[in-house]
């Protein structure tokens, strides 16, 4: 930072924000009515300006750094390509800087830079106060050729206002087009010689490069419309609200649309990002866009509606607005997209005070640019649209942090649901960039005993810390991503911070472990808190063991071998009577054989059991988020395949396609937050986008395909696949068997391929990358086994052909 930023200040302006966020906190009780409160056009956003002389070059880079989110403009072209840049940081102590090329932005002669900033999750609602009350600032150094020709200091020049009068995280942006337009202002013709003189701002912590993919849209995700409705007016029909009275039920693009109508566009998936709409109307016309997960379904608040049946449901978002507003510049055709602000949606309702017409539609999901690495398919299409729910919460909460849901006043960085995802997001994406972010900002938020924080970024409206497996992911997720990627990087780098955790879990608590605050959340049977606050401090010392050896820090294990000791006696004595578990719920065996807690013969019977307890339960889980992740590993650790194939297909409720059944097309908070029976439920905490519990795609790729690291990084690949064996009397009413299944993997090692067929016999599929070495085991179905339509040299252990195989392509049948 000192070379980069040596002759550059952050600059900021006198700036009051729309509204101030410890008025508005997180979560806080709102009438039903709140969601159709309007967005307010407020004064515009701080600007700062300058002028300077350049010459042409292939070698210019601009350096920049916020307190907020920053656009850049140079001569009327907008630099990069990034959204929300910098990204979200614990500005108490650290901002970020990116750059750009922008050579092919400059010119021989007068140069003009403008920089737009918003409050983003600096001093918007989300902070609540967190960050303190100042305004965005900016930092800004250009280089050509190595030396700098322009950096923010006193002499640039600011003022407050332009185009987008309003944005905010939750809320959205207010947007007229009847001012001038940032890359207008970004040329040196139009006059600023009004502005003011820029302020300022001694920023105390520190400014550093941002780690991982930036926040961009998503181009090759970009979705058209699946359905547009126009309705006009409201038809009361005898229900509370009414329904929507539905004048063109399937309408196309160019669309003529009235004064007092209003068009509901569906995409046909949840996403996360923003509307692209390309429309004309009359110069001042204002357009409104809500955005919305669901339509209500009824018009009857009974089913918690909280509009006429077909319109779009926003209760859930609770004192969050979710809006964007637009108000035309001319008579021409015009395009908008937001850009300080991001919704998560599936239906946009659209109107204007005057006619309008619409010529495109598009949803513009944005999100962190993780290349995608895993993709698996099944028989099953509903398997397979359980594993694009999955995928698609990924793509929309991995925003700048995991976020444990896109659309409500929240967003924030959970870390429980970071943690049991971290293998899913691992195996869909290239994500060691991101979480190595992530981690920096846990590490930043650390409070001086060692505590994590329960979200990262610490906020006005989360200051709790040292929950039990929400802390624990600043050492159960470098540990997975060690596992999957093979880098020691995020362990070396973590591992002073790790060991302050642990050590400060030791002398707060003794040897009980973290706070039992959330335990396993959203379960249908109660599992004491305290048990799994035990279970957790063993598995985090486990950890610990290991990763002492990996970050070169063998000089801690003694101290992790003898708390070890302690910590499992703690839980013996506690938890444990006569050797047996005391609590007897699923997460209870759960997570006791999952962590090895339990002596081997003992943990058989307990694996014994959980199956048993499962089919006497309908065949369905009872556990919550943290017993939900770890539940079909574990059964498949045990030999439970079949049960896990059982829970994996199960269409009751609680289930993963449950929530299929009922319209899902992202993995919801809760098994139940919609059923066509009930309608909605508790509208205090029901978001449909709520990754968690996709984790389930973790036993499709490491058990169902096969595809598990021997060693860190797949340098030994274990293929391992847990063919459907269920036979037809032990099939549950409904269900059919998974008959194939296809997955591939671009591990560290190269790409990984793995499938398997038995609808004509038992055929698999396999790719080993070149230089690796993979152990391959097989099912014994027969009493032979061919490889590339040869016999094949394998031994049969334990009910299984083994075989080692070198790089290659392979075809094995039975």
């Amino acid at each position: 930072m000192a070379d980069i930023f040596s002759g550059a200040k952050f600059i900021t302006t006198e700036f009051q924000n729309y509204c101030n966020p410890k008025n508005l906190p997180w979560g806080m009780g709102r009438s039903k009515l709140y969601q159709h409160t309007d967005l307010i056009s407020w004064e515009g956003l701080p600007m700062f300006a300058c002028d300077f002389e350049a010459e042409k070059t292939d070698n210019a880079r601009i350096y920049f750094s916020a307190l907020g989110c920053v656009d850049i403009y140079i001569n009327g072209e907008r630099a990069g390509t990034g959204e929300m840049k910098p990204g979200w940081s614990d500005y108490n102590t650290r901002a970020f800087y990116t750059d750009y090329d922008i050579s092919a932005l400059l010119k021989n002669g007068r140069n003009r830079i403008l920089a737009v900033a918003a409050p983003g999750w600096y001093s918007g609602r989300i902070a609540g106060g967190y960050y303190g009350d100042g305004t965005p600032s900016v930092m800004i150094s250009i280089k050509a050729n190595g030396k700098d020709i322009v950096n923010t200091d006193a002499g640039w020049k600011c003022t407050v206002g332009g185009r987008i009068r309003t944005a905010d995280i939750w809320d959205g942006e207010y947007c007229d087009a009847t001012e001038a337009g940032y890359d207008e202002m970004s040329r040196t013709d139009f006059d600023i010689s009004g502005w003011d003189s820029a302020q300022i701002f001694e920023y105390k912590g520190k400014v550093t490069e941002f780690i991982g993919p930036e926040i961009r849209i998503r181009k090759e995700l970009i979705l058209s419309p699946a359905n547009i409705k126009v309705y006009d007016g409201i038809n009361y029909n005898g229900t509370y609200f009414g329904c929507i009275n539905v004048c063109n039920g399937d309408a196309a693009l160019p669309l003529e649309v009235k004064k007092g109508q209003k068009v509901i566009v569906d995409f046909g998936q949840e996403t996360v990002g923003h509307l692209y709409i390309k429309a004309k109307s009359k110069k001042g016309t204002e357009l409104k866009m809500r955005y919305a997960e669901f339509l209500n379904d009824s018009g009857e608040p009974e089913r918690g509606n909280d509009g006429p049946k077909g319109s779009v449901y926003t209760v859930n978002l609770r004192s969050a607005l979710g809006k964007a507003y637009y108000v035309f510049g001319s008579d021409e055709t015009e395009e908008y997209r937001p850009v300080f602000t991001f919704f998560g949606y599936r239906y946009v309702e659209i109107s204007a005070e005057n006619d309008m017409t619409i010529y495109d539609l598009k949803a513009e999901p944005i999100g962190n640019d993780t290349e995608e690495t895993g993709k698996i398919e099944t028989s099953d299409p509903l398997v397979n649209r359980l594993i694009s729910n999955a995928l698609w919460g990924q793509r929309g909460n991995y925003v700048s942090v995991p976020t444990d849901c896109p659309q409500r006043d929240e967003r924030l960085g959970w870390t429980g649901d970071a943690q049991a995802f971290s293998i899913t997001a691992a195996y869909n994406a290239d994500v060691y960039g991101f979480f190595r972010k992530w981690m920096q900002d846990m590490r930043d938020s650390q409070s001086e005993s060692g505590g994590y924080a329960d979200v990262n970024p610490r906020v006005g409206c989360c200051h709790s810390e040292d929950a039990c497996a929400w802390g624990d992911a600043g050492v159960i997720i470098p540990y997975n991503l060690y596992m999957i990627y093979g880098d020691d990087t995020m362990i070396k780098e973590h591992f002073d911070s790790m060991d302050k955790y642990i050590t400060g879990l030791e002398k707060k608590y003794g040897y009980s472990g973290p706070i039992p605050r959330y335990g396993d959340w959203l379960a249908y049977d109660w599992c004491s808190n305290e048990f799994i606050s035990s279970a957790y401090f063993n598995h985090d010392i486990d950890l610990m063991i290991y990763m002492s050896k990996i970050a070169g820090r063998e000089d801690r294990l003694p101290y992790y071998r003898e708390l070890k000791v302690k910590a499992h006696k703690y839980f013996e004595d506690n938890f444990m009577k006569d050797g047996k578990l005391i609590g007897q719920t699923q997460c209870d065996k759960i997570i006791s054989l999952a962590f090895d807690l339990l002596d081997e013969n003992y943990a058989k019977e307990v694996a014994d059991e959980l199956e048993e307890q499962i089919k006497e339960n309908g065949d369905r889980l009872s556990c919550g988020f943290l017993g939900t992740y770890n539940l079909c590993p574990t059964l498949s650790k045990y030999g439970k395949d079949k049960t896990a194939y059982n829970l994996l297909l199960q269409r009751n409720e609680p289930s993963w396609l449950y929530s299929i059944d009922q319209g899902a097309t992202t993995i919801w908070e809760r098994w139940n937050s919609y059923t066509v029976k009930d309608g909605f439920g508790d509208v205090g905490m029901n978001s449909f986008n709520h990754y968690a519990y996709g984790s389930v795609c973790e036993w499709m790729y490491r058990y169902m395909a096969g595809i598990e690291p021997d060693e860190p990084g797949f340098s030994k690949i274990r293929l391992d696949p847990r063919i459907d064996l269920r036979t037809e009397n032990e099939l549950p009413a409904g269900q059919k068997n998974i008959t194939f299944v296809k997955a591939e993997f671009k591990s560290a090692a190269g790409l990984i391929k793995s499938e398997w067929n038995t609808e004509n016999g038992f055929v698999y599929k396999c790719s080993v990358p070149s230089g690796a070495k993979a152990r391959l085991s097989l099912p014994v179905l027969s009493d032979s086994l061919t490889m590339n339509g040869r016999e094949a040299e394998a031994v049969i252990k334990d009910g299984k052909y083994i075989l080692d195989l070198d790089g290659g392509e392979y075809a094995f049948t039975e």
